[in-house]
């Protein structure tokens, strides 16, 4: 009996345990949900808030790449800041092309804006495209928001361009740009606060700066080893209406010389009034299909271009030439140096010449021992024909002979006209002068002036090569070659990209 008392007592003991058990498991199992859906919860706001920052950081590599883009093609705008120094050098917020250009960058962008037409005759939106990316830059500077699409944006804060004293650099551009990304579109892109996305809590804003070494560069023309075979500042290559015209700046070709090496025009700077557009009438665009290729290719063939590029000044004429090579009128032909002329310690033969007017049957011979020059320091024309042939004798070569004309005699319209059958290897550099050459004599160097082939009566035969390139850089008795640093820079690989907080100071930035 007391056996059975037992197992009752147990049956019942049993009973009472189940319902607490099955509560326990229930409350386990609801808590362990409630921990599954609140860490998915996280993990969703984690993957949004990631997202968002991610977007953000894309938006600013965005907005780094198109201001990167819009300075490669102005690129004189990259040794400018964009909202200071605008009184004094110009900076990105009075960006413009104008015709009286006050500021150094409105000099350059009028310059480039000038090359930019000159340089694309086939492309009459060229201009207009520079002007649009100009304007592009400036509005940057306003630094307001710049839609991206899909609720994202990208402003510039600010650029600075920090001149540098190393030769191989041009200095240091800091570009300082932030990247946003919303939930819901921004209605007021003006708006810069710290606070502006307090009505979204997904936004995300990050800041990034950005350090772009500014290099310098030449034209092709001017970095070879020879100096441009022509480099003239107006006009077309021969005479329109004349026997064998060359028209630089029009479309009608018929026939002409030709030139063996790089042909070069700059300084062409006329604007119509009061807007910046180039004269119809203006002849500023050169034709490749002037330009004559040895027979033994270069590895980057000779061009025809339009360049940003000033003449550089002539040398001063010295002071300490021998009486008797002084204010000299060549009339009739003769040989230089003379047997009289002393030999100068430099070797170099220098003469000043009031002018040189030569009959058909009268030439000027150039003869220098090796390794010796003759310097003509001209004050007014030259007429007639100069033979200076090195004829493969060594130490002897183009850069033996150099004309330098400086038209003293204040003439409107100064000529230099190189006549007769014999060849002539020279260097020649007359900013003001109208250039011209005609008989059948070669002429092998470099010819630099206003420009070629306007002088009536001295046109080149058709398809003959006027000038063939052959005269070095280090031949000139002064360095003639453009500063690079005045030149069109180019922007280097980025050097170095930091993200910084929204909040930090301009002045007080530690990415450097």
């Amino acid at each position: 009996m007391n056996n059975r008392l037992c197992l009752h007592l147990m049956a019942n003991k049993e009973k009472g345990f189940a319902l607490p058990l099955a509560v326990l498991i229930g409350l386990i199992l609801m808590v362990t949900g409630m921990t599954m859906i609140m860490r998915a919860q996280g993990d969703q706001s984690k993957v949004i808030a990631q997202k968002a920052r991610a977007d953000s950081l894309t938006s600013s590599e965005v907005g780094v790449a198109r201001v990167q883009d819009l300075l490669n093609s102005v690129r004189v705008m990259a040794k400018f800041d964009s909202n200071s120094n605008c009184t004094t050098d110009g900076c990105w917020q009075n960006a413009e092309v104008v015709t009286n250009p006050s500021t150094d960058l409105r000099k350059d962008l009028k310059k480039l804006y000038t090359a930019t037409a000159c340089s694309n005759p086939g492309d009459p939106n060229a201009a207009a495209t520079l002007e649009e990316r100009i304007d592009e830059l400036n509005d940057l500077s306003a630094n307001e928001w710049i839609a991206l699409g899909n609720n994202r944006y990208y402003r510039m804060v600010q650029y600075n361009f920090t001149a540098s004293i190393d030769a191989d650099r041009l200095g240091l551009g800091v570009l300082t740009l932030e990247g946003r990304s919303r939930t819901s579109a921004e209605t007021d892109l003006t708006q810069t606060g710290l606070d502006i996305d307090s009505d979204d809590n997904a936004a995300s804003r990050n800041r990034v700066v950005v350090s772009i070494p500014i290099l310098p560069s030449l034209p092709l023309a001017f970095a070879r080893t020879t100096v441009p075979a022509l480099w003239i500042r107006e006009g077309a290559t021969e005479n329109a209406g004349q026997t064998g015209q060359i028209t630089v700046g029009s479309a009608d070709y018929s026939g002409g010389a030709q030139f063996q090496g790089d042909v070069v025009m700059s300084d062409t700077t006329t604007f119509d009034e009061p807007t910046a557009t180039l004269q119809p009438e203006l002849e500023c665009f050169i034709s490749t299909d002037k330009i004559e290729q040895p027979t033994t290719p270069l590895n980057t063939p000779y061009e025809a271009q339009f360049v940003d590029v000033p003449f550089p000044s002539l040398p001063p004429i010295p002071t300490s030439i021998p009486p008797g090579q002084e204010n000299m009128v060549l009339t009739s032909s003769g040989t230089f140096p003379r047997p009289e002329d002393p030999l100068p310690p430099s070797g170099v033969y220098e003469y000043t010449v009031d002018y040189i007017d030569l009959s058909d049957d009268e030439e000027i011979t150039i003869n220098p021992g090796p390794g010796q020059q003759v310097v003509f320091y001209v004050k007014g024309n030259i007429n007639g024909a100069i033979r200076h042939n090195c004829d493969g004798e060594a130490g002897c070569g183009p850069g033996n002979l150099q004309i330098y004309a400086y038209n003293l005699s204040g003439s409107d319209d100064p000529q230099i006209c190189l006549r007769g059958d014999e060849e002539l290897e020279a260097f020649i550099f007359a900013p003001a002068y109208s250039l011209g050459k005609t008989g059948t004599g070669d002429f092998f160097g470099a010819a630099w002036g206003r420009k070629w082939g306007k002088i009536p009566g001295c046109v080149s035969p058709d398809d003959d090569v006027a000038v063939t390139q052959r005269v070095e850089w280090t031949d000139l008795i002064q360095d003639l070659r453009p500063n690079p640093l005045n030149t069109l820079p180019q922007l280097g690989q980025i050097a170095n990209w930091c993200e910084e907080p929204i909040d930090t100071p301009l002045d007080e930035s530690d990415c450097d």
